[in-house]
């Protein structure tokens, strides 16, 4: 006869992480009229603007947005610093494993490399190589089995167990633009021309307050521009912002995260009431906010059962969940040499990029993208870009974990000259999250069997101890006895005071 089982439903989200996959795109663009022939490229500079992400039918992921480069050169004919800015737009494809549950896609996006070659002195053709990361949010339905239900539960033990573990209660996205006006130095002069911009986008708190999520962050912004003499200038702020956004649905003991995605940036010279204020910069940004909502959940389930007035038959299924979840930050000075192949008098501007960190022998592996603009003993500009790899302790991880870092370079860029080069040195964080994958038999199902008549009569009561490894529900359940009733008989408070050589009084329940 089938046990009517009572169920509970938890409903949640699982975090899917993809290998990344590169995608390469390139433009050929003409040198503006009232320009000057390109004599020499000097550096290529580039952001990504991630605007459309998809999963498609057959399920490959598809990003696409655009490159906001930036190509300095030196013009023939005259002196100083030039710039080109044009965008160089993509659409590309990666392998899904055909994940069409999944509710919600995002693709964090890398500028790997970027080169420009000159085909002609007024035309030149630009070349970015990035590496595009994917994640998918799968819901996840679990029904587990906590109890029984109705007049056949009479004479019906049960083994229960509670497993504490952290999921994923939902995603919320924004899309916010803002506007700063940032202010040069007075003691230098205005601002000619705009010659390359780059932002850092860091996130410095997220709470769920009430029913709204608060978010807020740094904007890190560099900007190199040149003065009406020639003479270059870099501007390098950080702007702060914060946003809100709906929270409906959630708790307010839940834990929040965000991460933050470009979608496009401007940068001119002037401001909103003086256009041509060349002390002035404005700088225009629109990113999408993205912020993933994590609550901590018990699941209570039946992990054995059985009857002591008749046998029972159980259906049992296996129950996967992640447990011991951690999180923690890794830090890890790096110093490096750019090498040039001639003496460098001063070094103009930096940039370091970080992209996935891998585990790997004990070690988080994180690729470093490093250039370097710089001007040599001649006073001739150049750069120097190398790509390497930075190593960080992994300590606790590993060992049956499943983690996930994320690493940025979080701090001052410190470049000293040498006879060599350029030597960097700058600190890496690598933000972990662990957890541990623990497989559990459950309770799907049961059905009491009818006695045999036929079989032999048992005892009432039966001596023997405690085998190695064994639970008193083991011993119980085998002679169909109660552990409230071992216990009660033996004089015991619970099975804590059970040694091994203990003879124990089992009676069998009639």
């Amino acid at each position: 006869m089938e046990l009517k089982l009572q169920k509970a439903q938890h409903d949640y989200y699982e975090k899917v992480c993809f290998a990344p996959f590169p995608c390469e795109t390139m433009r050929e663009n003409i040198v503006p009229d009232s320009c000057g022939d390109i004599a020499r490229i000097v550096d290529t500079t580039g952001v990504v603007c991630l605007t459309g992400r998809e999963l498609t039918g057959d399920g490959r992921f598809c990003a696409s947005g655009s490159v906001e480069a930036s190509v300095l050169y030196i013009p023939e004919k005259e002196e100083g610093l030039r710039s080109l800015h044009f965008q160089i737009p993509f659409q590309c494809y990666g392998e899904g494993q055909g994940e069409a549950s999944c509710e919600d896609l995002e693709i964090r996006g890398e500028l790997r490399s970027i080169d420009t070659r000159v085909l002609n002195p007024r035309k030149v053709l630009t070349r970015a190589n990035l590496v595009l990361y994917p994640t998918l949010c799968r819901p996840v339905s679990l029904s587990v089995c906590t109890g029984v239900a109705g007049d056949k539960a009479e004479g019906i033990q049960l083994l229960r167990e509670q497993k504490q573990t952290r999921v994923m209660a939902g995603v919320r996205e924004k899309e916010f633009t803002f506007s700063e006006e940032l202010p040069l130095s007075p003691g230098r002069g205005g601002a000619e021309e705009i010659l390359s911009t780059r932002i850092d986008v860091r996130g410095t708190d997220s709470k769920l307050i009430g029913n709204k999520l608060v978010v807020k962050g740094f904007l890190s912004a560099s900007v190199l521009y040149r003065e009406a003499g020639g003479r270059l200038g870099m501007l390098q702020q950080e702007l702060p912002f914060s946003q809100i956004l709906e929270g409906n649905g959630f708790d307010e003991d839940c834990e929040s995260e965000a991460a933050y995605r470009l979608l496009s940036l401007d940068c001119r010279v002037g401001s909103e009431s003086a256009p041509d204020d060349t002390c002035t910069l404005t700088m225009s940004v629109s990113l999408c906010t993205r912020v993933i909502v994590w609550k901590h959940l018990e699941i209570d389930f039946i992990a054995d059962l059985y009857s002591t007035a008749a046998a029972v038959s159980c259906q049992m299924e296996e129950l996967e969940i992640s447990e011991d979840s951690q999180q923690n930050i890794r830090r890890q000075n790096v110093r490096e040499l750019l090498e040039t192949g001639s003496a460098v008098r001063s070094v103009v501007d930096t940039e370091i990029v970080c992209g996935g960190a891998r585990l790997e022998g004990g070690e988080w592996k994180i690729p470093i993208w490093a250039r370097c603009l710089y001007a040599d003993e001649n006073d001739q500009l150049g750069s120097v870009r190398r790509e390497f790899t930075a190593a960080v302790s992994a300590e606790l991880e590993g060992d049956g974990m499943d983690c996930e870092g994320e690493a940025a370079c979080q701090g001052d860029v410190i470049a000293n000259i040498t006879p060599e080069g350029i030597e960097l040195r700058f600190p890496v964080e690598c933000a972990v999250t662990a957890s541990r994958r623990r497989r559990c038999l459950c309770v799907a199902g049961g059905e009491l069997e009818e006695e045999n008549q036929n079989r032999e009569p048992a005892p009432s009561l039966i001596l023997r101890k405690m085998g190695e490894g064994e639970r008193l529900w083991d011993v119980a359940k085998q002679y169909r006895a109660t552990r409230e009733g071992i216990l009660s008989v033996n004089e015991l408070a619970d099975e804590s005071q059970i040694t091994m050589d203990r003879l124990l009084l089992i009676p069998r329940a009639r």
